[in-house]
């Protein structure tokens, strides 16, 4: 019979202390765990943010190229600056065209139009 006593007093302890293990970590959920989620959340959540700010502003680059070729060839200014080289004497013209200087305009001229284009559009 005192066995019997002895193995429901050892079952109630073991019971108590299961609760107070849950307790425990339940109470460390509360004060470290949901500072620990947050934490976490909040870095994922800029981490997502930060890709998706760059990826749209990869679109956004290629779509204001793509306007800014459109601009230029609306507004002639390729046929204009292909005239004015024209007029320029043959030996001008072949050091020019050596230092490809008609190149490094053209893609100057597109880029300030490709900025005013993001600028346009708030990027």
């Amino acid at each position: 019979m005192l066995d019997l006593l002895i193995d429901a007093f050892n079952q109630i302890s073991q019971f108590l202390t299961e609760i107070e293990n849950y307790i425990v970590a339940f109470w460390d959920f509360v004060t470290h765990g949901i500072y620990d989620f947050a934490v976490k959340w909040l870095a994922n959540w800029v981490i997502y943010a930060t890709i998706s700010t760059i990826t749209f502003k990869l679109w956004a680059i290629s779509f204001a190229w793509d306007i800014a070729q459109e601009i230029l060839s609306q507004l002639n200014i390729t046929s204009a600056i292909q005239s004015a080289w024209s007029a320029l004497d043959s030996r001008i013209m072949d050091a020019i065209s050596f230092f490809r200087i008609p190149e490094a305009i053209n893609i100057i001229l597109t880029a300030h139009v490709t900025k005013f284009v993001l600028r346009f559009l708030g990027l």
